[in-house]
């Protein structure tokens, strides 16, 4: 039975023609898997569907079926004929707020996602904060409205789940996962096909760089967190593989017993500090807001901008990057820009 809340989606859904799907910025087998999952669903339903991912999407995923179907072209916003926007596991929405002015026309967005701290963006949210992964959330959602499964539908969101849940080992796993992956199972997904594809695939550089990460360990006092670093050398060093570091997070947080929260910070390649937080039952989605980011209570984020990361007597600090400003067509460096511990400056 459609619920009150939820029948002006599934009334959109029936009346769409032309279907336009978002992944997430963070190309994880979440926000893929979810996204995939509507792509498959949609098709099924006889719609045209577009899938738009503000990234190219990292070789680890490329078994997900339909997976060469997404587009990273901004042209896919001045289609006209795109009358429904649907995201999926995006926090925040912020990026999307400077693709939508692309747009010929306004349309609706539905939203469907699990991160607690989501503000409800969309025109229409459907958002479990309980749930273990935003891909049981939508097959959830696909089985209270009987729309059309199939067996790459259900391969999608089966990645999406185990993905999220570490196969099922992060302490956000529910028995409503568990329901689902056997489900989607039954469906013709293939588990043996995520875990070997998402999990059992490293490289040895990939490796290496989890050994450096390792070898960092240490207490960071200004988180209150076991915290290690990955640094834009390290990658240069060891051919830039692609590394996925919240599977290094949740395997830290499920392999150490005297730590009460994990933190991996990390450079990226824009200039900035992107944090994972990982914990068994401290609030860390309250830590990462304190710096604009967000997630679960026990699974958050976040990101500083114009940051890099340096070590000082043994521990890592998150300082300013130093900045330029011509004065006379004379360069002059800023003072109190390099060398100053960031979340210092930002708490002060």
């Amino acid at each position: 039975m459609t619920s009150i809340a939820e029948k002006p989606i599934v009334e959109l859904l029936g009346r769409a023609g032309h279907v336009l799907l978002l992944t997430d910025e963070r190309l994880d087998g979440d926000t893929l898997g979810s996204t995939l999952g509507w792509y498959a669903v949609l098709i099924e339903m006889g719609k045209e569907v577009t899938v738009y991912s503000p990234k190219e999407i990292p070789e680890q995923f490329a078994f997900l079926p339909n997976v060469k179907v997404i587009r990273t072209d901004d042209l896919v916003f001045a289609d006209k004929t795109v009358d429904l926007l649907i995201i999926c596991d995006c926090s925040d929405g912020l990026y999307i707020k400077n693709k939508l002015p692309l747009m010929p026309r306004k349309v609706p967005l539905i939203m469907f996602d699990h991160h607690a701290t989501n503000p409800k963006y969309g025109t229409y949210n459907v958002l479990e904060p309980k749930a273990a992964s935003t891909a049981d959330v939508v097959w959830r959602f696909m089985k209270r409205h009987d729309l059309p499964m199939n067996k790459q539908a259900a391969q999608s969101l089966l990645t999406g789940v185990c993905t999220d849940t570490s196969l099922f080992t992060t302490s956000n796993t529910t028995t409503a996962a568990f329901e689902a992956a056997v489900e989607l199972t039954k469906l013709g997904a293939k588990l043996n096909q995520v875990i070997e594809k998402t999990m059992m695939n490293k490289s040895v550089s990939v490796l290496q760089i989890w050994g450096r990460l390792f070898s960092r360990l240490h207490f960071n006092t200004e988180f209150d967190a076991l915290c290690t670093v990955l640094l834009q050398s390290d990658l240069a060093e060891f051919g830039n593989p692609e590394v996925d570091t919240s599977s290094i997070s949740n395997f830290l947080n499920a392999s150490l017993v005297d730590a009460e929260a994990i933190l991996i910070l990390r450079e990226s390649e824009d200039g900035s500090v992107k944090g994972s937080m990982r914990s068994r039952g401290r609030d860390v989605a309250a830590v990462a807001a304190r710096y604009g980011g967000g997630g679960h209570k026990l699974a958050a984020g976040f990101r500083i901008a114009e940051a890099r990361l340096q070590e000082v007597e043994g521990a890592w600090k998150i300082v300013r990057t130093e900045k330029t400003v011509l004065v006379d067509e004379k360069p002059l460096i800023r003072s109190g820009d390099m060398n100053v511990n960031f979340l210092e400056v930002a708490s002060a």
